[in-house]
């Protein structure tokens, strides 16, 4: 792996850890709270912590240009995190996140189709490992009927691996644009005021600890946001998608540390091939194109 494919990747590694933090959060919070409440206040929140990070930043302020690709990139993060935290609290949490790691493929495919990137071979090979790996952890699940009984939370699971693969491809079409401030800053407030109205009509009234619930979850997919964004714009979208399945590691240790969940032999086979396919993707050859794409109207 090249010097400069390294830093990406760790970095992208590092936003999936805080963002895989987070679904733990978010799956607490919704045993008590309605799903769009949750996705709301966590945009909302996130919104001001990336306004002190924007102003911090020194950056200009945004012209309208730039505003309309961002509005509409919002609409998708907005329906993959309703979709998402309604997985989230409907399934297991092992299950909602196997279902989540079909994104890379989907990834791969529109990266291909939009961005013109072509990924050789070694990603085709790391996304089959890696989806093999998704379906070992997941029949087992399904073996116990542990996520054949809520249809709705496997739907949903699945809209938002393809919404979340939209979002990032089109995160790389602004990544090399805007600075990141921007991005972070227009997609939380965007994607608040887009969930808010959802959120006021299902409200219930945080208890005191509550509060500091809500509040880390926008700060973790504040930060977990950052470190994607920056990564997904110093690299391929394709390879950068493999490492997806680096959330299955990281879902096991907190599993593990937090739940007392002792990782099935199955989900370790899982988990094996997973993270084989990740380092089969990051050692395989690039070719890139970098065309000029607008994304959305």
């Amino acid at each position: 792996m090249s010097r400069s494919s390294v830093a990406p990747a760790l970095m992208a590694v590092a936003g999936i850890g805080l963002l895989s933090i987070m679904d733990g959060l978010v799956k607490y919070a919704a045993a008590s709270h309605d799903v769009t409440q949750v996705a709301a206040l966590r945009y909302l929140v996130g919104a001001v912590v990336a306004f002190a990070v924007f102003r911090a930043s020194r950056t200009a302020w945004p012209d309208m240009a730039t505003l309309r690709p961002h509005a509409w990139r919002s609409v998708i993060v907005a329906t993959t995190a309703l979709a998402f935290f309604y997985a989230l609290a409907a399934l297991p949490l092992a299950v909602a996140l196997a279902l989540s790691f079909t994104s890379p493929i989907f990834i791969a495919l529109f990266a291909a189709v939009v961005l013109g990137e072509r990924p050789g071979r070694s990603i085709f090979v790391a996304l089959g490992l890696g989806f093999v790996g998704v379906l070992v952890v997941l029949s087992d699940q399904l073996g116990r009927g542990g996520a054949g009984g809520n249809l709705f939370g496997v739907v949903a699971a699945l809209i938002a691996a393809v919404t979340y693969a939209m979002a990032m491809v089109t995160l790389k079409t602004r990544a090399a644009r805007d600075p990141l401030p921007t991005i972070v800053l227009l997609q939380n407030v965007f994607a608040g005021l887009l969930l808010a109205p959802a959120g006021l009509i299902h409200w219930t009234r945080p208890a005191g600890p509550e509060l500091i619930l809500f509040a880390a979850i926008g700060l973790l997919g504040t930060a977990g946001h950052l470190c994607m964004a920056w990564a997904y714009g110093r690299a391929d979208a394709s390879r950068l998608g493999v490492l997806e399945y680096t959330a299955f590691v990281w879902a096991a240790g907190i599993g593990l540390a937090v739940f007392g969940e002792v990782p099935a032999p199955s989900t370790l086979l899982g988990a094996a091939l997973i993270v084989g396919g990740a380092l089969i993707a990051s050692r395989g050859p690039a070719q890139v194109a970098e065309p000029e794409v607008e994304i959305g109207p």
